[in-house]
């Protein structure tokens, strides 16, 4: 017999929202940016931090800048 915990952590335990709105602001702030409204981003969070950094800074995925901006949001979240 195999046991196992499972764990849905996209706002369905836990409600993450609010520290991935104070991540997504401030990396908008580092960039001069306004910050955007807590319901814009909180549509946003279940889709992941490459959605949340291009919402946050208007850039895709191949832009050279992205990697990076996504680890500060990442940095952000985790702090």
């Amino acid at each position: 017999m195999n046991n196992a915990v499972l764990f849905d952590l996209d706002g369905t335990l836990l409600d993450t929202a609010p520290d991935f709105i104070i991540a997504v602001n401030q990396l908008r702030r580092d960039h001069g940016l306004e910050n955007l409204s807590d319901e814009t981003i909180t549509v946003q969070v279940s889709n992941g931090s490459a959605v949340l950094t291009q919402l946050a800074l208007n850039i895709t995925p191949e832009d050279p800048s992205f990697a990076t901006a996504r680890q500060q949001l990442l940095d952000y979240y985790l702090a």
